[in-house]
C-alpha cells in the first residue's frame, strides 16, 4: 500500500470515529434534555425561533458535514434557518431530506459561488417564495444581493432579510475608494436601510446574516451608523454578545477573533424582544463535541450561528 493510500484511509476512518462520537453525544445530550428539563441547546417552544449560519462552504467535508448539521439542527428548536455560503444545491436538497418531511429549503439563483439560503420549518411557518433585492446594487454586496423571506407565525407578518457582506479589508474606511472593503460594507448597509425604509416601513422586519465587520467599531471607522443612528428604528439583539470580552464564550467567529455575524430588528419587534422569554445568543454547538472548537471548525464551520428567540405578543 503505497503512503498516499493509507494516509486517505486514515483520514476516512478517523472522520468515521469523529461522527459516530458526536452523535453519540448528540443523541446522549437529547435524551438527557427530554427526562431532565426538556430545554433545546437553542429556541424556546411556543416563541419564533431563527438563527443566521454562514457554514464555511457547504459542505465542506461533503456527506460527514451534512450529517453533522443534521444532528446540530436536532439539537435546537427552530422555525427558520438563514444559511450563508451554500455552494451546493444537490447537497443542500440532501440535507433537507435528512432533516425530514417538514422542512423546505431555498437557494438563492444569482450565480454566485456562496449563496445565501434558507430552511424553514414548515409546520410553524407559513411562507411566501423568497425573493433577492438591491439586485443592481450586488457590487457592494459581494454579488450577494440580499435574499427576502415574507413569512407568518402565529397569525402574524414578517420580513426577513438574510444578508453576506464582503468580507474583510484592513479596518479603515476609505470613502474616496469604491473598491474599498469597509466602503463597500458601508454602502451596502445604506442601500439596505434605506430599501427597508422605502417597502417594509411598518412591518416586522429582521435583518440577519454574515456582515463580516464589527458593531463596536470606532464611529468613523463604523459601516452600521445608519441603523445605530437611529435606536428607535433599529436594534441590534446581539450588540451585549459583541461588546463581551471573552470571544471563545460569545464571539461568532473565534479564529480572528470577532463577532461578525448579527441581527437586526425593526422597531415594531422591541417590545416583544423585551419580553422575558425573548434571547438573542451566540450558540456554542462546539460546546457539544468531544473535540470542541476543533472538529466544529474541520466538520462545520468556521462561524457559529447566532439565534434570537421572539416570544411574540398577541
Amino acid at each position: 500500500m503505497n503512503d498516499k493510500l493509507h494516509n486517505y484511509m486514515i483520514n476516512n476512518i478517523l472522520k468515521i470515529i469523529f461522527l459516530f462520537l458526536f452523535l453519540s453525544c448528540a443523541n446522549d445530550n437529547t435524551a438527557s434534555s427530554d427526562s431532565e428539563s426538556n430545554q433545546s441547546l437553542f429556541g424556546i417552544q411556543g416563541n419564533l425561533n431563527i438563527i443566521t449560519w454562514n457554514i464555511e462552504n457547504f459542505p465542506k467535508e461533503d456527506e460527514l458535514t451534512i450529517d453533522y448539521l443534521v444532528e446540530a439542527i436536532n439539537l435546537m428548536e427552530l422555525d427558520i434557518i438563514a444559511l450563508q455560503e451554500i455552494r451546493n444545491t444537490d447537497a443542500l436538497n440532501q440535507l433537507i431530506i435528512k432533516l425530514g418531511d417538514n422542512w423546505a429549503g431555498y437557494r438563492a439563483d444569482n450565480g454566485n459561488y456562496q449563496e445565501l439560503s434558507y430552511l424553514i420549518n414548515t409546520e410553524r411557518i407559513i411562507y411566501q417564495q423568497p425573493y433577492s433585492i438591491l439586485e443592481e446594487e450586488e457590487y457592494y454586496f459581494a454579488y450577494r444581493a440580499p435574499y427576502v423571506l415574507e413569512f407568518s407565525h402565529n397569525d402574524q407578518n414578517f420580513i426577513l432579510v438574510n444578508v453576506h457582506y464582503k468580507c474583510c479589508g484592513d479596518g479603515n474606511l476609505d470613502l474616496n475608494d469604491g473598491s474599498d472593503e469597509e466602503f463597500r460594507r458601508l454602502t451596502s448597509s445604506n442601500y439596505l436601510e434605506n430599501y427597508i425604509s422605502t417597502n417594509f416601513n411598518s412591518d416586522n422586519v429582521i435583518i440577519l446574516g454574515d456582515f463580516n465587520d464589527e458593531l463596536t467599531d470606532p464611529y468613523d471607522n463604523n459601516i452600521f451608523n445608519v441603523f445605530t443612528d437611529n435606536p428607535d428604528k433599529y436594534r441590534f439583539t446581539d450588540i451585549e454578545m459583541a461588546e463581551q470580552a471573552n470571544p471563545w464564550q460569545y464571539w461568532s467567529f473565534p479564529n480572528w477573533p470577532s463577532h461578525l455575524d448579527h441581527i437586526l430588528i425593526s422597531n415594531e419587534l422591541f417590545d416583544d424582544f423585551n419580553n422575558f422569554n425573548s434571547i438573542s445568543n451566540t450558540i456554542l454547538i462546539d460546546g457539544e463535541l468531544d473535540n470542541g472548537w476543533q472538529e466544529y471548525d474541520f466538520y462545520l464551520s468556521d462561524h457559529r450561528p447566532v439565534g434570537i428567540s421572539l416570544e411574540i405578543n398577541p
